[in-house]
């Protein structure tokens, strides 16, 4: 009887280890060292986000930031991000998702800029705001493939 009970227990365990989802988290910021200027890496940044659809929210080549955004509806921006819920899912179905990517410059040394590339994203769902769901948005739901980021690396000559 006690090795039946062990068994189940056993078993139990095992669904629930195996039924639980993935971690689900975004990549770390891709971060490098280069000899570009602030205004340089701030133009090639630029200039790769817009040839990817994205808006230019915010640039200053002083300071060296930069943030763009991209919004699409459902799958639209699901070539730079995963999300954590089934393909054709109401969530799907509602989703307007912003991807948000940031860029800093920084000059720790003579001739020397290190970079960091960040990205974030948004989850919006407008056509359940008035049903029962915990939430019309959510900043965990999605998160960036890491692509835009090492795109833009890559167009500043970082090789990974």
């Amino acid at each position: 009887m006690k090795v039946t009970n062990l068994a189940r227990a056993a078993f139990a365990a095992l669904v629930i280890v195996g039924c639980k989802q993935a971690t689900f988290e975004a990549p770390a910021p891709v971060s490098m060292k280069t000899s570009r200027s602030k205004a340089q890496v701030m133009q090639l940044a630029s200039r790769e986000l817009t040839s990817a659809g994205f808006e230019v929210a915010t640039s200053d080549t002083v300071a060296g930031t930069l943030t763009a955004t991209r919004t699409r509806d459902r799958r639209g921006n699901y070539d730079y991000i995963d999300c954590n819920f089934a393909e054709n899912s109401l969530a799907e179905q509602n989703l307007v998702s912003t991807l948000t990517v940031t860029v800093a410059t920084t000059s720790p040394g003579a001739g020397t800029n290190s970079v960091e590339i960040g990205a974030s994203v948004l989850a919006k769902y407008p056509g359940l705001q008035d049903s029962p769901l915990p939430r019309s948005e959510s900043r965990s739901d999605c998160v960036s493939t890491g692509a835009i980021e090492k795109q833009i690396a890559k167009a500043l000559g970082h090789t990974p």
